[in-house]
């Protein structure tokens, strides 16, 4: 089950967690934008999964997630990465971007543009080109039969 939450004008959020630890998150601007998404996943089985799930949020690139879940070497992470998550970390990273602005495009009323710039695509055409070929539609296009099924 995701559930997905979009807050606007956030100045910090706080996060109560099981354990009873806490994290208090500011941003660095006055005002922003923030989206929470809620994943329960009891599947976890190794510190690997749980390291690479944790540090992906901060992870631009396979090399930078390789790096922060402490491996020097790409080649290795990449078949450990395959052995857990049976695809590539390229592939998997793609899917969660790929996840992320699906929820954007349906559940908010941002341009198109601005999620292109918010999920990291250099151009509103390579955004509209990956969604196509990940959902065989295009983003504007699914707004359109989303919005229309609302009504």
């Amino acid at each position: 089950m995701i559930d997905n939450y979009v807050f606007s004008d956030v100045n910090t959020c706080t996060f109560d967690f099981s354990d009873g630890e806490q994290k208090v998150v500011k941003l660095l601007r006055e005002k922003g934008l923030v989206m929470v998404k809620f994943v329960q996943d009891i599947s976890i089985k190794n510190a690997f999964q749980e390291a690479v799930i944790a540090n992906y949020p901060e992870s631009k690139s396979v090399q930078e997630l390789a790096k922060y879940s402490d491996y020097e070497c790409v080649k290795t992470f990449t078949r450990h990465f395959k052995k857990y998550f049976n695809q590539t970390p390229y592939q998997w990273m793609l899917d969660r971007k790929m996840e992320e602005v699906q929820y954007w495009v349906l559940e908010t009323d941002l341009p198109i543009s601005k999620i292109a710039e918010i999920c990291g695509f250099n151009s509103l055409t390579h955004l509209a080109n990956t969604y196509s070929g990940r959902f065989g539609i295009t983003p504007y296009r699914d707004r359109i039969q989303e919005n229309r099924k609302a009504i």
